[in-house]
């Protein structure tokens, strides 16, 4: 067969390839080992047949029976002893030259010798493996011949045989013939019960798959910490549940802060926040052992590591949109902070919408504007919160203000906070939403670092991933992501880390609570 020569064909060929590549191995092994001598022998120089070789070596060698002749009558340090040393010595440089070209020669003489070895090789295994799967096919084929003819055979048998029956019948065959005897059915064959419950069970689980991903493409808002570190790139510093404050806490809290005696003032100290403050802002004092101020405690401890690389004292808290709780989540951090007996402060540096003044100070009559105008001072300006010793400096505003961004910009409020430094181990700073201005990017040159709020289940991963790629400014010194007013319950589908079985299982009998 056709395969057969070919194999045949390329077993000669490779025969012959083999014979060159040891053939060219041969010269540059002797080529190479000629290159180590000084000067080639005469039998070297002849069998390379090259002409260059030989005049330079008939040369060499004629330098060297004068060299001898003149170092014998005038000494080896002759100048004509000397001059025909150097000559020689070009000589020998010359041969070695042209023994080392001709060393590459060989080499690439060898190397296609060994490429067309192994290329044939190679050919001859595909060939070979063609050639074994046609002999397979070949005996399967013979195979399926002869299985055919015994079947021809068994055929003609049987019909010769029916042939001989039907002529020897004295009487017509009926059509129809009984093969087997009908039996009772075992069940009913419509409709039939088990398909249908699963294909039933099947499309319903498909449906249910299908409705999820249709859910999860339409509901683009952050559900969990893995979108925060992924989309973000950055820490998610806590997740912060809803929370029912307590009125019994929160009344019997305000009740011990009355009861206190009232401290001296004068005119220059600072003024206290004896007006009830709503439970919220303060729910970490309500309820020190809640999952709530576990999350604070997280945000803290993030801040101080932070803190051990660079400075990290003057902490701004922001969002991307407006009521996402930014405001109760820098005035229970800074609660927390100075409940735990570090001295803080809290400024409300949000000039377009002042909520914590409102809300803490509504009776303020200074405050931040005042301070930097250099028209009170800042003891006077600030008020104390009598439970937890917290500094809080209001922010003021008669009228909307055009120019905030250059207000916290500016150089006085550097100033302003550069002083707190100096006097506070924390200042927390409620700054406003990062979208609808641009006062929070005004201030990326004073403040040390950024606690983003995100409220959870609300705010539009696209949203934030706009406002903080367009700030690349407040990304740079971002502390971490917050995701505020999480509810638990819809939370434990994505994370069951955070939920409030975690806390009730291994936390309840030391009064942690939600």
């Amino acid at each position: 067969m056709l395969n057969e020569q070919q194999t045949l064909d390329l077993n000669a060929q490779l025969a012959a390839a083999r014979v060159n590549k040891a053939e060219s191995k041969a010269k540059l092994d002797r080529i190479q080992e000629v290159m180590t001598e000084e000067v080639p022998d005469a039998a070297v120089a002849d069998s390379l047949r090259n002409e260059i070789i030989n005049r330079l070596r008939s040369q060499y060698l004629e330098y060297d029976r004068r060299y001898a002749l003149y170092a014998s009558r005038y000494g080896p340090t002759h100048l004509a002893a000397v001059n025909l040393r150097t000559q020689m010595a070009s000589l020998r440089k010359s041969m070695s030259d042209e023994l080392a070209r001709i060393a590459e020669s060989y080499k690439s003489d060898f190397e296609i010798a060994k490429a067309r070895e192994e290329s044939l090789q190679e050919t001859l295994s595909q060939l070979v493996s063609g050639t074994q799967v046609t002999s397979r096919d070949r005996l399967g084929l013979q195979e399926l011949e002869s299985k055919a003819k015994v079947y021809h055979s068994i055929h003609d048998n049987f019909l010769q045989r029916y042939m001989e029956m039907t002529q020897q019948q004295s009487f017509p065959m009926t059509e129809a013939r009984v093969i087997t005897g009908a039996t009772p059915p075992g069940g009913s064959s419509s409709p039939q019960n088990f398909k249908v419950l699963m294909t039933t069970t099947i499309l319903g689980l498909m449906a249910g798959f299908a409705a999820a991903l249709l859910r999860e493409s339409i509901d683009r808002v952050f559900r969990t910490t893995r979108q925060v570190e992924k989309l973000l790139r950055t820490n998610c510093l806590a997740v912060l549940p809803i929370v029912k404050s307590s009125n019994a806490v929160a009344a019997n809290v305000a009740k011990a802060a009355s009861n206190k005696p009232p401290a001296a003032q004068n005119e220059d100290a600072p003024r206290l926040l004896r007006r009830e403050i709503p439970a919220m802002f303060r729910q970490v004092v309500n309820e020190p052992l809640s999952s709530f101020t576990e999350g604070f405690r997280a945000v803290k401890v993030a801040a101080d590591i932070s803190g051990a690389i660079k400075e990290n004292k003057v902490i701004g808290i922001t969002s991307s949109l407006p009521h996402e709780g930014k405001s109760t989540v820098a005035c229970n951090l800074a609660q927390l902070i100075a409940h735990g007996g570090s001295k803080a402060i809290l400024v409300d540096a949000d000039l377009r919408n002042p909520t914590l003044t409102r809300k803490l100070m509504g009776d303020a009559s200074a405050g931040l504007l005042e301070v930097l105008g250099g028209k009170v001072d800042l003891r006077r300006a600030t008020y104390i919160d009598e439970l937890t010793g917290l500094t809080v400096l209001p922010a003021v505003i008669e009228s909307h203000l055009a120019h905030s961004s250059e207000i916290l910009a500016s150089e006085a409020f550097r100033r302003l906070i550069d002083s707190l430094r100096k006097s506070y181990d924390y200042v927390i700073v409620d700054l406003p939403p990062l979208a609808p201005v641009v006062d929070v990017r005004a201030t990326s040159k004073i403040l040390d670092s950024y606690v983003f709020v995100v409220e959870w289940g609300r705010t539009r991963l696209n949203v934030v991933q706009r406002q903080l790629g367009s700030a690349p400014e407040v990304f740079d010194r971002l502390l971490g992501v917050v995701l505020n007013k999480a509810n638990i319950k819809v939370l434990d589908r994505y994370e069951n880390y955070y939920g409030r079985s975690y806390y009730k299982k291994y936390y309840a009998r030391y009064g942690y609570t939600q």
